[in-house]
């Protein structure tokens, strides 16, 4: 199975389990609020909507493991034989010890002992509801690398795609601001001003995020490049790296280039001062082209850099940096040659 028919599959397996976990939310929420309004049985009454209390005694209890929980024993298995319970609530009972035990719907709800009181947890809708609609934004994860990968389909298959990461910042974005609407109102999202108000405001956010992250990987080439204007009173350091080594860039240790009127030079930090700073022999260098990382090349830089072949006297240099700061650069270089 290549990587894109299994991100298509993760897709489709993510939005699946939020449809399933959206279709039991109107269910839970309905459980939920019934346990909330259920009150203790009155004499006589029949029927499992009531709170009953029964008395019990414990004769042991196995705490078993911290991640599974544990189960209580009950003498003469009554009102049950046993009872999954919390870790901490098996270790906390001991055997004798007298309890009342709450039951609703058939199912015990409450163990209350003189030392500790177990809870059965129960699921509300608000947890059901933010469960679908985190599957729903996880699903978009693997959706943003198929989208990028049919945004590029005409490129040739060594041209390094860019990274999904900006994709990252509106999933989390909607999150934020989907989650707790969803929680506090799993069933009724546009069911009073607040909630219209709350998806009005948060909506705009997340489109305005998702058309960065859009604009953000999208493939730039040379052509697009703008060199900005260089200050003429300051040095600028420029995020850049020569690919290769060479004796200004002596076993790769530049991480940018400086440019200012002293001339370009490699620096091993992005200042300010020329400290360590390595001299560009700019006579020696001859650009040859500019294009968008291939192969490898996608390991050794951002995925968004644009890299420069240049010839050094004979020898093959690259030269790698953001799109429009290699532009600056190779102006710079261009302007000091001639």
């Amino acid at each position: 199975m290549n990587s894109k028919v299994g991100q298509l599959v993760v897709c489709a397996l993510l939005l699946a389990c939020a449809g399933v976990a959206a279709w039991f939310v109107p269910a839970v929420t309905a459980d939920e609020r019934a346990w909330r309004a259920a009150r203790p049985c009155a004499a006589g009454t029949r029927g499992n909507d009531c709170l009953r209390t029964l008395p019990a005694v414990i004769e042991r209890t196995d705490p078993h493991s911290p991640k599974q929980g544990g189960r209580l024993y009950f003498t003469d298995g009554r009102p049950l034989d046993r009872l999954w319970v919390s870790y901490d609530a098996a270790e906390t009972f001991a055997a004798g010890d007298r309890v009342r035990l709450t039951v609703w719907r058939g199912q015990v709800m409450k163990v209350a002992g003189d030392r500790y009181v177990w809870h059965e947890h129960v699921p509300t809708g608000g947890s059901q509801a933010v469960i679908a609609v985190g599957c729903v934004l996880a699903a978009g994860w693997p959706g943003a690398r198929l989208l990028l990968r049919a945004r590029g389909r005409r490129r040739p298959k060594d041209k390094v795609q860019p990274s999904p990461l900006p994709f990252l910042v509106p999933l989390l974005g909607t999150a934020v601001w989907l989650f707790p609407l969803c929680y506090r109102h799993p069933v009724s999202l546009f069911g009073s001003p607040g909630t219209i108000a709350w998806g009005a405001v948060g909506t705009p956010v997340s489109v305005a995020l998702s058309g960065w992250a859009w604009r953000a990987t999208r493939i730039r080439t040379p052509g697009d490049s703008a060199a900005p204007e260089l200050p003429t009173d300051s040095e600028v350091f420029l995020p850049a790296r020569f690919l290769e080594d060479t004796d200004y860039n002596p076993h790769g240790f530049g991480t940018h280039i400086v440019l200012g009127a002293d001339g370009p030079a490699v620096t091993p930090h992005p200042g300010p001062g020329r400290f360590a700073a390595r001299r560009i022999p700019v006579g020696r260098l001859t650009v040859q082209g500019v294009r968008r990382p291939r192969g490898e090349e996608g390991d050794l830089v951002p995925h968004h850099w644009h890299i420069a072949d240049l010839d050094d006297a004979g020898t093959p240099v690259r030269l790698a940096a953001d799109p429009d700061d290699l532009a600056l650069v190779l102006r710079v270089l261009s302007g000091v040659r001639a």
